[in-house]
């Protein structure tokens, strides 16, 4: 068993090299080597090999805090919000070569986050604590898609409830016990005439999300909620109509 703490711990005099070897006894020194390279390759620490520990950055010490865990792969790796430092391209690069010694060890990982898309990107299982007890477990998508309440369905982004008296027409929705729980890419805005016009709404505001547009909406309701659109062609008090879709 392994564990990558908040603390970062490494030994601060050894060089980066060292702190890996160091946790490789028993092996021939062929594969101390291989094993090193291959480790901070993974971490990008390979051209500080020879640098003490003591003169590296935080993010830096972070990485090889992590290699250090990954040197002689555990059968239970414990990860404490093991990238809080590290940039996207980084801490996706390194989950996947985890990943990889995870299936290749028969080996198990958890991983203590309090970023939705890491959970949910790098999760088989997921597990939601309250208060200190486990109030539901399942995989992301199921709990990404169907979250049992909607403080659950917030955790993992914008999610909010509308129940028969938000929808204009309710035709072809599965309401449970009058409730539905959404997502903004479950709602679409269409044309006032379109057969499939489940909400009406007035358009407040209008962001810039990278990918898409996030449209901040107000249904008839009073409620506020969030579609996604390919353009930004809404402005402020023009009134809509919207679509809800199911998940594929």
């Amino acid at each position: 068993m392994r564990l990558v703490s908040q603390e970062y711990f490494v030994l601060e005099n050894n060089t980066v090299k060292e702190n890996i070897i160091d946790l490789l006894a028993g092996y021939t020194n062929e594969y101390k080597e291989y094993r090193s390279k291959q480790v901070l390759r993974a971490v990008e620490l390979t051209k500080y090999e020879n640098k003490k520990a003591k003169e590296l950055s935080s993010g830096q010490r972070q990485r090889l805090s992590i290699a250090r865990a990954l040197a002689e792969f555990p059968k239970l790796l414990l990860l404490d919000e093991p990238f809080s430092n590290l940039d996207f391209g980084k801490r996706d690069k390194l989950f996947s070569f985890i990943r990889e010694n995870l299936i290749k060890n028969n080996s198990s990982c958890i991983f203590v986050t309090h970023h939705p898309q890491e959970a949910l990107r790098y999760a088989d299982q997921l597990m939601v604590i309250e208060n200190g007890s486990i109030k539901t477990l399942g995989e992301p998508r199921e709990l990404y898609r169907e979250p049992k309440d909607l403080e659950t369905g917030k955790l993992f982004g914008k999610c909010f409830e509308l129940n028969k008296k938000d929808f204009s027409n309710s035709k072809g929705l599965t309401l449970k016990k009058g409730n539905i729980f959404l997502r903004p890419e479950n709602i679409k805005i269409v044309s006032k005439t379109a057969k499939n016009s489940n909400l009406n709404a007035t358009v407040k505001d209008c962001f810039f999300a990278g990918s898409h547009y996030e449209i901040k909406l107000k249904t008839e309701s009073g409620k506020v909620i969030f579609c996604h659109s390919p353009t930004n062609s809404f402005t402020a008090g023009t009134n809509v109509s919207l679509s809800v879709l199911s998940f594929d």
